[in-house]
């Protein structure tokens, strides 16, 4: 079987969307080894590729690399998967291509409804792709994967479609910081000192407002006065605004951008807590590796993030007050242990290459 997948998203510091689809990729090589896999990109995919059985086709034209990626995967894509004669098309940012032969079966994965949820936490581009070919495609897509229950159950109530099958994000492979030490050098060259909160993330549905109004809150009663407050992930599309605003925030909050997996598990494994009050999520992975690293989690009370964090997590209203109250709360209680959270990436990669195979018609085995 040929399967061909939208890799435009496989990139250096990708998140959300790009994390999720290398997580699977890596365990597809054990699991279908009768396969060959072609990856689409309009530009380098950060994708090291196991073996032979797996090609690239990148965007060579000049003019058409230039499109915003959605359009590039909507308008472009078919004309380079034309030739290698697919199967399967696997789109794991939803969007299936326009024009590819009829006899290509095609799944898609569904993230989340923000569109739909949170509209106006979407770049205008982006909001509009989603509005103009997000329902259609999930409708005409022959198999749908949904990447928790929360989402699948939205799609029915939304769309009136349930997915085929769940495949659950699981824990990037972090390097396991154990020497404390260690793990404070690392963030030391980074200005970053115990003791710490931390979030992650920077697009404004994270709602990183509302976690740094809630630790401005305790530190106005006397509370966290020696925490600072770190902030993980490259700017939001907005461009950044809560940097704009670096030259007057306080000392205490540390915005470090775009951080490498080794920075990442540090992080985790010495911060207080992870901060995560996201106003809407399809899943919250930054939950998920946060309970694998031993770190205490606050998040938002939605079912999504409750399948990210189990009986774990403390549970809160996305409010200054409601994170607030949350935070004293947890950091009263001991730290968790490192566990393992009942499923990785494999699973996932199974559970796709089952629907891979059923949208091709192929008996399980």
């Amino acid at each position: 079987m040929k399967i061909g997948i939208d890799a435009s998203r496989l990139r250096d510091g990708a998140t959300g969307v790009g994390r999720y689809t290398e997580g699977i990729l890596a365990n597809l090589e054990q699991i279908m080894p009768e396969s060959l896999f072609i990856l689409y990109s309009r530009r380098e995919c950060g994708f090291t590729l196991p073996s032979n059985r797996w090609i690239v086709r990148y965007e060579q034209h000049p003019i058409w690399k230039l499109l915003p990626t959605t359009y590039w995967v909507h308008y472009r894509l078919a004309n380079l998967a034309r030739s290698d004669d697919i199967d399967v098309f696997w789109a794991p940012n939803t969007f299936i291509p326009r024009g590819l032969p009829d006899a290509v079966r095609t799944v898609a994965t569904v993230l989340d409804f923000r569109h739909i949820l949170e509209p106006e936490n979407m770049p205008p581009i982006t909001l509009r792709a989603h509005r103009n070919w997000f329902e259609s495609d999930v409708r005409r897509a022959n198999r749908v994967v949904a990447i928790s229950e929360g989402t699948s159950k939205r799609m029915q109530d939304l769309l009136g479609r349930r997915a085929d099958a769940i495949a659950l994000p699981a824990v990037a492979t972090l390097p396991r910081i154990s020497d404390s030490l260690h793990a404070s050098q690392i963030l030391a060259q980074l200005g970053v000192y115990q003791p710490f909160l931390l979030t992650v993330g920077r697009s404004p549905c994270k709602n990183l407002e509302g976690a740094i109004a809630a630790v401005a809150l305790l530190k106005s009663q006397g509370r966290l006065a020696d925490h600072q407050l770190v902030l993980a992930g490259a700017p939001a599309w907005v461009g950044g605004r809560l940097l704009k605003k670096r030259d007057s925030a306080p000392d205490w909050i540390k915005p470090l951008g775009h951080v490498e997996d080794d920075t990442l598990s540090a992080l985790y494994s010495l911060a207080d807590s992870l901060i995560f009050p996201s106003f809407y999520e399809g899943f919250g992975m930054p939950v998920l590796e946060a309970r694998a690293m031993g770190c205490r989690v606050i998040t938002t009370n939605a079912p999504e993030l409750r399948e990210a964090g189990g009986d774990d997590a403390t549970y809160v209203e996305p409010t200054p007050q409601g994170i607030a109250e949350g935070l004293k709360l947890v950091l009263g209680r001991p730290a968790p242990e490192i566990r393992n959270v009942g499923h990785d990436w494999s699973d996932a990669a199974k559970a796709m290459a089952a629907v891979f195979r059923s949208a091709a018609g192929i008996n399980a085995s």
